[in-house]
């Protein structure tokens, strides 16, 4: 801000929070100046740490993005940026955003990919963001004639400080591009990017006096006769070594306003030569032509050098170019003491850069913005200036920018199809009153299921097993004494036991609960619970619960490869309905089936037959129709089993006290060991006694005939089909075997199976001698 003040003290480091004046005192600007500014600075980042970077109250949100052909308007309202207020009052009809109360006429203010500014209304097609710029503006009485207080002559006792909004576009892309609000584009970055410019202040050090204290040092400190307080501007942004800076005594507050020229001898009127001499204009000096315009489009004034001052009349060096009407809004000419410099680091002197009485600054290798700016109080008193140091005492240390901060927010994407804007999304934050955050929430019940069973007393309604609550609070408080009207659609059910609606208050818990019953023949039936304001009419969002009869056809089925004909069921319902269909109620499998048994001297080994021993002994042969895999062809799936009478040795019965009988006491099983493979593709089992096995068996036998028993026994061929595969993998042994129809016969019909998966073949036959 560019006031006549002595020096700007607040620092948000030191946290100050209040500023106390003391009786007796001088007052001082700076103290004033710092209270404000804490107010400022405690009200922003209180703001937007509640409201966060940019937000608008949801009722009275300003910025909403309308388009209408190739024009463009926002609604009125308010809206947030870092903490800072901007508040759009337009007319009843919007804001047109190509006539904004803080933009001049025609303003480039759509930035093109290639990086060009152009005006609106219609920019080459394409993706567009609408963000909003906000910046603080200074004002005089210059700018603002009322800030003046006629009574007392029209000082210019005080300045403004105004927020300026801008609406502006960005081109994100082409209209195919896909873009939203979270865009992050480095055009983005860029544009909305801090300046990161910094400086050093000094007061001329002393030369070194070798330690003599009886030297006094020339030039050294700040040697001017009167206290300043001055500024350092960027006049022209950009990085280090193409950056621009000027420089002023009094905060650059030396201002008047243009009124006219130049004329032919090159001379511009001026409303005042300043307050004095010494704060005036005077030959030699440079000044900057600037205004509105100029500052609202964040550029820099044109720097002239004065020839010849005589009263309100300023003689310009050279005034060729110069015309009034290009500062169409509100002209004026600002002093500086010098012509712009190079933002740079001279090859001598350290980088430091002299400004005057001994007053040095030394700018940072970084990128600066137009308007930024430092302020140096100098001390006549102290022979120095007043600058942060470090903790020796001695070293400055680099400061950002006092200003200006500039804000930005996303407004909206919106395109453009080079006849038309269209398809605009809101990119903006809104948040409720305090006043407005009782919400309504669910607390339990929703998705219940219940039997489609009528009780006696209501034949065609059925009640949930637990009751629907529903909660309302503001922020974490329950609020008591609210009134939630629940309400079931039409011929959907009853609620609270009386009808198809009810308005029950919340308890102590901010809880309402209220019952609910399912009308039979409709599947899933809906409740709606809505809040009530003091008039009974509806407010916020409503809470749906959803209920469901528990039916076949609402229950899901996922078939598996055991029941292929129900692949294509997807309810419960419909594999009902598939099998009920079914003329045999069970589905047909495919297996691997046993075609022929041969063994002991024949073709077919007959169930129930007698084979010699000797016979057995050349193996047996078990024909399959499909590969197998021999892997599932062992000792652990295929056997032959022999059924022992016993007691049968002589120490058996001595032990059990029996006397050599005709007839067991009973039998043992005893597997017979044997050599078992496949053959012939896989599609042959054959099983072959081993010679011990057959030797025992024939002991067996001779021991039987012995004792006078029927010197034979039973044998069972046994295959178990739930673990012999085909080499496939795909299909099971279905080797269940069935007796034949006919009268007097013990025969098995083959191919065995019944069409199921698995299923143990088994055959049984007779050993005796031979």
């Amino acid at each position: 801000m560019k006031a006549d003040t002595s020096r700007s003290t607040f620092d948000p480091a030191k946290h100050f929070r209040q500023v106390f004046r003391q009786q007796g005192r001088v007052d001082l600007d700076a103290d004033w100046n710092e209270q404000q500014d804490i107010h400022d600075h405690l009200r922003t980042a209180t703001t937007a740490h509640l409201v966060g970077p940019a937000g608008g109250p949801a009722a009275a949100a300003a910025f909403a993005l309308t388009t209408h052909g190739t024009g463009l308007s926002v609604s009125n309202g308010r809206y947030y940026v870092d903490g800072v207020l901007v508040e759009c009052d337009g007319p009843s009809s919007g804001t047109d955003v190509w006539a904004q109360q803080d933009l001049p006429p025609n303003a480039p203010i759509i930035r093109l990919k290639d990086g060009k500014d152009v005006p609106g209304p219609t920019p080459p097609p394409g993706r567009y963001l609408v963000y909003l710029h906000v910046w603080d503006l200074h004002r005089t009485a210059l700018e603002e004639e009322a800030v003046r207080e006629v009574a007392l002559g029209g000082p210019d006792s005080t300045t403004r400080v105004k927020t300026v909004w801008q609406i502006k576009l960005l081109q994100l892309g082409n209209l195919t591009d896909a873009v939203d609000c979270t865009v992050d584009t480095p055009e983005w970055q860029a544009l909305t990017a801090a300046s990161t410019g910094r400086l050093e202040a000094r007061a001329e050090p002393a030369e070194e006096t070798g330690g003599d204290p009886c030297i006094v040092p020339a030039g050294a400190g700040f040697r001017g006769v009167e206290n300043q307080h001055y500024r350092v501007e960027i006049h022209r942004g950009g990085d280090a070594g193409d950056a621009t800076f000027i420089w002023a005594r009094d905060n650059a507050s030396t201002a008047v306003t243009w009124v006219s020229g130049p004329d032919p001898k090159g001379a511009i009127t001026v409303a005042g030569p300043g307050r004095d001499a010494v704060v005036g204009f005077t030959s030699g000096m440079w000044v900057e032509l600037t205004d509105d315009k100029r500052e609202l489009l964040g550029g820099p004034g044109k720097l002239v050098r004065l020839k010849e001052v005589i009263g309100n009349r300023l003689t310009l060096e050279e005034p060729t170019g110069i015309d009034i009407a290009d500062f169409p809004l509100g002209p004026r000419v600002r002093r500086w003491e010098a012509a712009e410099q190079p933002v740079a680091r001279p090859a001598t002197g350290d980088g430091w850069v002299a400004l005057e009485s001994g007053v040095q600054v030394r700018f940072a290798a970084a990128r600066y913005r137009t308007g930024d700016h430092w302020l140096i109080p100098a001390r006549t008193h102290l022979a120095d200036i007043l600058w942060p140091r470090g903790s020796d005492g001695t070293t400055p240390l680099p400061q950002e920018p006092k200003g200006i901060r500039h804000r930005f927010a996303k407004l909206a994407v919106v395109s453009f199809d080079g006849t038309q804007w269209k398809d605009p999304h809101d990119c903006r934050e809104l948040f409720p009153d305090l006043t407005q955050l009782v919400t309504l929430r669910a607390v339990s019940g929703d998705g219940q299921t219940v039997l489609p069973v009528g009780s006696a007393t209501a034949p065609t309604l059925v009640e949930l097993p637990e009751p629907i609550v529903v909660g309302v609070s503001n922020g974490a408080l329950p609020v008591p004494g609210a009134r939630v009207r629940f309400v079931a659609r039409p011929g959907e059910g009853r609620v609270a036991g009386t009808g198809d609606k009810a308005v029950i208050t919340t308890d102590g818990q901010g809880q309402a609960t209220v019952s609910w019953e399912l009308r039979l023949g409709v599947d899933t039936q809906t409740l709606r619970a809505e809040l009530l304001d003091a008039a009974d009419r509806p407010t916020g969002l409503p809470v749906v619960f959803n209920a469901s009869l528990l039916t076949a056809e609402r229950t899901s089925y996922t078939p598996n490869n055991s029941c292929p004909d129900l692949a294509a069921a997807a309810t419960v319902q419909q594999a009902i309905d598939t099998l009920c269909r079914r003329p045999t109620g069970l589905p047909k499998q495919q297996g691997v089936h046993v075609t022929n048994v041969a063994g002991g001297g024949f073709d077919l080994l007959h169930n129930n037959a007698t084979v010699p021993l000797g016979s057995l002994s050349q193996k047996i042969v078990v024909d399959v129709d499909q590969s197998l895999d021999a892997d599932t062809v062992s000792r652990a799936t295929c056997a032959v089993t022999v059924e022992l009478p016993y007691p049968l040795t002589a120490q058996d019965q001595a032990a059990w006290g029996a006397e050599p009988a005709v007839k067991a006491a009973g039998f043992q099983t005893f597997t017979v060991e044997a050599a078992i493979a496949t053959e012939s593709s896989d599609t042959v089992i054959t099983w072959q006694p081993t010679d011990m096995a057959s030797t025992f068996l024939k002991k067996v036998l001779k021991r039987m005939r012995d004792l006078n028993m029927d010197p034979k026994v039973l044998a069972r061929l046994v295959l178990k089909g739930s673990f012999i595969m085909s080499a496939d993998r795909r299909l099971h042994l279905d080797g269940d075997t069935f007796l034949g129809a006919e009268a007097g016969s013990l025969d098995i019909h083959l191919p065995s199976g019944d069409d199921r998966r698995g299923g143990t073949f088994e055959l049984w036959f007779w050993i005796k001698e031979g």
